[in-house]
Formats: C-alpha cells, structure tokens, sequence
C-alpha cells in the first residue's frame, strides 16, 4: 500500500469513526477521505479535517467493491 492510500484509509476510518461506525457506508468514508486528499493537494491546504456530510458517489471509472478494497 502506497502512502497515498495509508493516508486516505486512515482518514476514511477517522470519518467512520466519527459517524458511530455505522454499518453498509464503508464507500461514503473512502470517497470522502480521498475527495478530502486531492481537494487538500489541489489547494495545498493544511491537513484533511472535513466532515462527512452526505453520500459521497464513485467514479463512473471505478465501482464501489474497489474503493472497500482500499478501505479493507
């Protein structure tokens, strides 16, 4: 795993966290970690620190048991 990915899982499993670990949403936490990363670099702001606020969606390019993937 790439430190890429270590980042955004990390962050996908604080946001989870956060959320009361809730069940099924495991897609929702790794897209909003990683929108988080390359909103991040894109900006260069400081750390990742945005909350989950609604269902985030996957890329038409990748399906979602790919993304959990990542997560798991």
């Amino acid at each position: 795993m790439g430190d890429i990915e270590k980042v955004i899982r990390e962050r996908a499993y604080e946001l989870w966290e956060h959320a009361g670990r809730p069940n099924g949403r495991s897609d929702e936490f790794w897209f909003a970690a990683r929108a988080e990363f390359e909103r991040k670099e894109g900006t260069r702001e400081g750390r990742l620190g945005a909350a989950v606020r609604r269902r985030a969606q996957p890329p038409r390019h990748e399906s979602a048991a790919e993304g959990w993937r990542k997560f798991a």
